[in-house]
């Protein structure tokens, strides 16, 4: 997934408000053509795969890569949850870490030494038996590969640091404290040992291999994968939890990027279940239509304009306060996101803790942005480079409304848009990140690290996720001190102050927090949100009446 899209500032489809509104007529007329037509259409395709047990999930981005120890998105959550295990998983909202492929765990009193009993009989795609040499192997794996996976345990584990101790035991030994450990375990899928081995090829840990094929335990296995159409699942027979009750006989997600077409393909039946990030007109509609209902849960995904710390003029604290004030929150959250979202006006989401009691905000003040700009020693003297999400008008609609109001203050914004694999790519360097891009902070790990500490801690510079290149060495320390201690009133009092310098230095516009929301087929049943995951185990899934 990483691979695609490398290049050069300024590269990338370039979006200004005709093309925008261009592209909102034609979201419109796609809409009415929907309506209208709506008595013409047919749901017999849908009824026929639902009679084979047969379930469509709608992504808006290709997953070029298969490999779990590469990818480190939301979207890939639909393959790893569902032809991998792992060691824990989450479940639930607010979500708590349970037992998975381990059975049970210990922990030393220092913290360094954790101790893993597997689950006896868990089999692999191929048959073969799950065991704790293949824990070890997947373990280093992901941190030899270095992928962005492998970021998040870069702060306490080193390859060779995992041993099976017998045959069902696994032994890890982390060279520093880490209080988010349990909360990271589940990012680790646990892969075939033997079948990625025998395909790799000149020390390249099966990569190639592993990104277009399968090598997992979990309770679907691959049937094909084309990274522009998505990729289609079949049941494991010998899947360890069984299959005992309904459940669906296969699974496919399809990449379908127009949110106006996933909408309409759920309206036809050719699909169960949309992508979430649509814009709310889009749930607005499926709420009156006949045979959808709408999900709305509350997570741990935050909304935030990204911005350029290491580069002029963004590396005037001034110019960044300025474009914090030039944000319309109100105008946005209530408008365009119709009250679906709350307001979220710090790194950390309000609905995890770690935040300040009353955490600050910054508001829409024009007045206040024009004065912070007369501040500035370093003056904008060229159009400023805004990264929105190629073809999600969500991201589009906050890059026109910030364009607009930097407008009025005599400061040009040029919008180019990039896929988010191609963004995830170019948020790794200094030199390809725009000097603002708009996008989402997921939850892959439900601690308050996840956000502030993968975003503002400079040691994390060449993830995405620290793509504004933010350094500050007291806030670095903070964020380490609180990945030390376990003591969770410590690490409130550490986040909270870390949280007071981060929004003090304006690193980011920090605009909301998601509301989970998806367009599901009535004869869908047992779909299960969690805001770690995104609801996207399909296990549980079955489809019920005629």
């Amino acid at each position: 997934m990483r691979r695609n899209g490398r290049g050069k500032r300024g590269e990338g489809h370039v979006l200004d408000r005709r093309t925008f509104l261009k592209t909102g007529a034609g979201i419109v007329a796609a809409n009415l053509a929907g309506t209208l037509g709506s008595v013409l259409l047919r749901r017999g395709r849908g009824n026929a795969a639902e009679a084979r047990g047969h379930f469509v999930q709608a992504a808006r981005t290709e997953i070029s890569s298969l490999d779990p120890h590469e990818a480190y998105t939301i979207e890939v959550y639909s393959f790893t949850l569902n032809m991998y295990d792992n060691l824990m998983r989450f479940d639930g909202n607010p979500p708590e870490v349970v037992p998975w492929l381990a059975e049970s765990h210990s922990v030393s009193g220092d913290g360094l030494t954790w101790t893993f009993r597997l689950r006896r009989g868990v089999k692999f795609h191929d048959g073969r038996e799950l065991t704790a040499e293949d824990v070890v192997y997947s373990v280093d794996r992901l941190l030899r590969l270095g992928k962005d996976p492998a970021s998040v345990f870069k702060p306490c584990l080193k390859p060779g640091a995992s041993e099976a101790l017998e045959r069902y035991t696994v032994r890890m030994k982390l060279y520093q404290p880490f209080a988010p450990f349990l909360a990271i375990l589940p990012i680790i899928c646990v892969v075939n040992k033997d079948l990625v081995q025998k395909n790799e090829k000149g020390g390249d840990l099966g990569a190639p291999w592993l990104s277009r094929n399968d090598a997992g335990s979990g309770a679907f296995k691959l049937r094909s994968h084309e990274p522009a159409k998505g990729f289609v699942m079949d049941r494991f027979a010998e899947y360890w939890r069984g299959w005992r009750g309904s459940h669906v006989q296969s699974a496919e997600v399809r990449i379908i990027r127009e949110p106006a077409s996933q909408v309409l393909n759920l309206q036809k039946g050719t699909i169960h279940m949309t992508h979430t990030l649509l814009p709310p007109e889009q749930f607005e509609r499926m709420e009156t239509m006949k045979g959808v209902r709408v999900t709305k849960d509350q997570t741990l995904r935050t909304f935030v304009i990204r911005m350029h710390n290491q580069r002029s003029p963004l590396n005037d604290v001034n110019v960044r306060k300025a474009i914090a004030h030039a944000f319309d929150y109100d105008g946005f959250n209530k408008g365009v996101m119709k009250g679906n979202v709350v307001r979220n006006p710090v790194p950390i989401p309000l609905n995890m803790w770690g935040n300040p009691k009353n955490p600050p905000a910054y508001t829409f003040d024009l007045a206040k942005a024009e004065s912070y700009l007369a501040k500035a020693k370093s003056k904008i003297t060229r159009p400023l480079d805004l990264i929105s999400l190629a073809g999600n008008p969500i991201t589009d609609q906050a890059a026109l409304l910030l364009q607009s109001n930097l407008k009025k203050l005599g400061v040009e914004v040029k919008i180019r848009g990039l896929t988010f694999p191609q963004f995830s790519v170019a948020g790794k360097n200094q030199e390809t990140m725009g000097d603002l891009a708009v996008h989402w902070v997921s939850s892959y790990y439900p601690d308050p690290d996840n956000w502030i500490g993968k975003m503002y801690d400079s040691r994390n510079w060449g993830a995405w996720q620290a793509s504004s290149f933010y350094k500050n060495l007291e806030v670095d320390n903070l964020l380490q001190k609180a990945r030390e201690v376990v003591d969770r009133a410590q690490r409130q009092k550490l986040y909270e102050r870390a949280t007071a310098i981060v929004f003090e230095d304006s690193v980011d516009v920090w605009i909301y927090n998601s509301t989970s929301q998806r367009g599901l087929s009535d004869r869908l049943q047992g779909y299960n949100f969690s805001p770690v995951g995104d609801g996207l185990d399909f296990y549980p899934l079955y489809f019920t009446g005629s």
